[in-house]
C-alpha cells in the first residue's frame, strides 16, 4: 500500500501566498488513502483556504483537535454545520476552561458554541488508533521536564484557577514504514515528552518526523522573544538529535526568533511551516 503523506498547511501564523492568515493551525493530512483535518484554526479563515485550494473538507476520514484552546478549534463550526455526520476526536478534557494570564487573564477555551455541540465528539481517554496505522496519543506526563516551559496557562478545576497540566493535549502519530511521524500542534507537553509516549504506544519504533508547534514564542516590551533559555534550546535539539528525527516541521507557537534558534542546531533538518504550504513525507 503507498504510504505516501501529504500535509497541506490551511492556517499557520504566516502566509508567503495570497492565502489567507491568522494565528492558528490547521493541517490537512493525506495517509493512506486517508483524509485527516488535524485542527481548525482560530476561525473560518481555514475553510476559506481550502477552498482556494481546491480541498473538499467534508466526508474526511476523520476530524482531530490537537488540544483544548481557541486557536485550534475555532473554525470547526464550519465543519458542525457543513458536515452533519462528523465527528471530532479530542481528549475529554478538551472541552473543559482553559485560562491564559499573558497580559490580563483571559478565557482561551474551545468556543462555546462549538463546545456545545458534545455530542458532535468522540472525546478520548487513553491511546486509540482511529484509522489502520493512526494513532491518538494522549499527553500523560505532566510538565516535570524542563524543556516543557509553563508561560502562564492554567485550567478550571471547580472553582479554583490551576496552572495547566495540559491532559487535554494528545498527538497524532503516524505509523509508517520509515518510522513514527508525530503531529502535535503546540508541544505544551513538551516535546521530550511527547517523543516518548509516542514511542511508548508504538513499540519503540523511531521517529522520523515531528511536525507542529513548540511552545517557544513570548513577548517582551513590544518585541518577540523566545521563552527557551539557551540550557531548553540545547536540550530540545539534543533529544531531537539523540533520536534522529530527520524531518522537522515547525511553526506557529515557535514562533521566528526560537525558529532561528533551532536553525542554528538542527540545520536542514527543521523547516519553517507557512500557510498553503504542501509537503510530503
Amino acid at each position: 500500500m503507498d504510504q505516501k503523506i501529504r500535509v497541506t498547511v490551511l492556517i499557520e501564523n504566516t502566509t508567503e501566498s495570497s492565502l489567507v492568515c491568522e494565528h492558528g493551525l490547521s493541517l490537512f493530512i493525506q495517509y493512506n488513502g486517508k483524509k485527516i483535518l488535524l485542527d481548525a484554526g482560530s476561525s473560518e479563515a481555514f475553510w476559506e483556504n481550502a477552498h482556494a485550494l481546491d480541498i473538499p473538507l467534508t466526508g474526511l476520514d476523520a476530524y482531530v483537535l490537537s488540544h483544548g484552546h481557541y486557536d485550534h478549534s475555532g473554525g470547526f463550526g464550519k465543519i458542525l454545520t457543513n458536515d452533519p455526520t462528523a465527528k471530532i476526536y479530542a481528549r475529554k478534557e478538551a472541552l473543559d476552561v482553559y485560562l491564559s494570564a499573558s497580559g490580563r487573564i483571559h478565557e482561551i477555551s474551545v468556543p462555546q458554541e462549538i463546545a456545545a455541540h458534545r455530542d458532535r465528539f468522540i472525546l478520548t481517554d487513553g491511546v486509540m488508533e482511529i484509522l489502520p496505522r493512526v494513532f491518538l496519543v494522549p499527553h500523560q506526563h505532566g510538565i516535570s521536564n524542563k524543556s516543557c516551559r509553563k508561560v502562564n496557562l492554567y485550567k478550571m478545576r471547580g472553582e479554583e484557577v490551576v496552572p495547566d497540566d495540559f491532559m487535554h493535549e494528545h498527538s497524532l502519530v503516524l505509523d509508517t514504514e520509515k518510522g513514527l511521524v508525530i503531529f502535535n500542534s503546540c508541544s505544551h507537553g513538551g516535546a521530550v515528552n511527547i517523543i516518548r509516549e509516542a514511542e511508548d504506544a508504538c513499540g519503540q519504533k523511531q521517529v522520523y518526523s515531528y511536525v507542529g508547534g513548540l511552545h517557544m514564542k513570548g513577548t517582551e516590551n513590544g518585541e518577540e522573544i523566545c521563552t527557551f533559555s539557551k540550557s531548553d534550546i540545547d536540550d530540545l535539539c539534543d533529544i531531537f538529535l539523540l533520536k534522529d528525527v530527520k524531518r522537522i516541521y515547525t511553526g506557529h507557537c515557535t514562533g521566528s526568533v526560537g525558529f532561528e534558534e533551532l536553525h542554528s542546531r538542527l540545520g536542514n533538518r527543521i523547516h519553517k511551516l507557512t500557510t498553503g504550504m504542501q509537503f510530503d513525507l
